[in-house]
């Protein structure tokens, strides 16, 4: 006890203080646990020490911004990136799909499904030599008959130039980043962005993941996979699959029927139909398909139901039902290929609908394509208003189907890519001279390129008539 020599005892006490405060700083803290980076990749997760000051493990690839112990790490390296995201973030197990993942934030309100901010990533393989503008172009397409404005402005994703989206309509609106890197196209959507009590939770999630987003080397090529779309119409299920590179961007509605007026043109009336479309088809490359209205030229599948054709042209060749007709009498028949091999200069050599304002000029490659509960037959074709040179981009895939029991009409529309055709319009050194006959010239030309064109292996195509023909022989219309 310090009892009898009090200064000794109050010198002592300060002593004891101060090696206490010294080792106290010296200590660390109490780790509050290791942060898991989760790989799909791997079997067994990442784990950064947050003691060490360079968190990064020795055989660790990862860019200087992923490499936190602050925050959740997300890597993905078979796609080729990472990102952080907050702590009180959460990944949802439950959406982890092919090239996805969704993460979480906590609750924002005591209702049994609460309000939450969330943040999708998807991933698609596009074509090779894809470009960010047309893919976007291609997908803001889609909402042009919303009445709402999308803003668009230019961004970047970790080391590559991105676009910024919103507000992208959904069942709660979203912000979009874009970005491509290596012809893999990345899209993160936070959503909702229009909801006051979501913002500051929406804006650090996105302020986190883009600033901290990096693109890695990948372990494996991107796999190629099958998506499906279904609708029902008609009292029936519609379907089909298609393979993930023809377009990043699928939707499906009901086309209500237009009725034949004098104060429209013929090609603007059609009776309803199931329409299902593929935006930024082949990395949304500019193409011409003869369609109306204009803004409907995408690429895309249509399904009738024959019962409404009748109004539609019945005493016009090229009406619903006699082309309806056609179709049936050429599938009992069969096709015979000759029938494609030179211009078409009268009547169409092959059925086709809708109709339209415009002549077929030729078909090339035809071949009967069966469905489940239908068949119907395939070609290539351009449509013109007279003689003119094809041009590639107007050059498309067709098929005309029925099924079985003749109730419903399946036509597709797919431009494709043939190399044969010029993508600008040829000269004419001979115009003007006296006796030059540019339809005689014009036979001769297309001759020679429907020659080449009916020789042509299907795979040569882009996209090749292989993967075309497996999305017609996956559809599907039944109850």
């Amino acid at each position: 006890m310090c009892i009898k020599k009090p200064f000794r005892c109050f010198a002592y006490v300060a002593l004891c203080l101060l090696v206490t405060i010294f080792m106290a700083a010296c200590t660390p803290a109490i780790p509050q646990g290791p942060q898991a980076i989760t790989d799909p990749s791997t079997t067994t997760p990442e784990v950064f020490n947050p003691l060490d000051p360079s968190p990064t493990l020795s055989d660790s690839t990862l860019p200087q911004p992923c490499q936190v112990t602050d925050l959740n790490v997300y890597v993905n390296r078979d796609w080729g990136y990472c990102f952080a995201y907050p702590m009180n973030f959460t990944q949802d197990k439950s959406k982890t799909a092919e090239g996805m993942v969704a993460v979480y934030g906590p609750a924002l309100d005591n209702n049994a499904d609460p309000l939450r901010v969330s943040l999708e990533v998807t991933v698609q393989v596009v074509p090779e030599g894809s470009t960010l503008a047309p893919l976007v172009d291609a997908y803001l397409a889609s909402f042009e008959n919303r009445s709402s404005t999308i803003m668009r402005e230019q961004a970047k994703l970790g080391s590559e130039p991105a676009e910024n989206l919103e507000p992208v309509p959904g069942l709660l609106n979203s912000r979009m980043v874009v970005a491509l890197h290596e012809d893999v196209l990345f899209i993160l959507r936070f959503h909702p962005s229009d909801i006051m009590i979501a913002k500051p939770d929406l804006n650090a999630v996105m302020q986190t993941v883009t600033g901290s987003f990096a693109f890695l080397p990948r372990t494996s090529q991107p796999a190629l996979h099958l998506q499906k779309v279904s609708w029902s119409e008609f009292g029936q299920n519609i379907s089909l699959s298609y393979n993930s590179i023809l377009a990043p961007w699928v939707d499906v509605q009901t086309v209500p029927a237009v009725p034949v007026s004098d104060q429209i043109l013929f090609a603007e009336s059609q009776p309803t139909y199931a329409q299902i479309r593929f935006w930024g088809f082949q990395g949304g490359r500019l193409y011409d398909l003869p369609l109306l209205p204009l803004e409907n030229r995408v690429a895309q599948v249509r399904i009738f139901h024959t019962a409404d054709f009748p109004g539609f042209g019945d005493d016009n060749p090229q009406g619903f039902v006699n082309q309806s007709q056609a179709l049936k009498g050429l599938l009992e028949r069969g096709v015979e290929p000759e029938r494609c091999a030179q211009p078409v200069t009268g009547e169409p050599a092959l059925p086709f609908l809708p109709w339209i304002n415009m002549k077929q000029s030729f078909c090339a490659q035809p071949e009967i394509i069966a469905f489940p509960g239908g068949k119907g037959i395939r070609y290539l074709s351009y449509y013109a208003q007279g003689p003119s040179p094809v041009l590639d981009q107007q050059v498309f895939y067709t098929f005309q189907g029925l099924t079985e029991d003749e109730q419903f009409y399946v036509a597709a529309f797919f431009p494709v890519q043939t190399s044969i055709f010029p993508t600008e319009p040829p000269a004419c050194p001979r115009c003007g001279e006296p006796n030059y006959d540019p339809l005689a010239e014009w036979t001769t030309m297309l001759s020679q390129q429907l020659t080449q064109l009916n020789a042509q292996p299907e795979d040569d195509f882009v996209p090749s008539l292989t993967v075309l023909d497996e999305l017609i022989e996956s559809i599907r219309v039944g109850k």
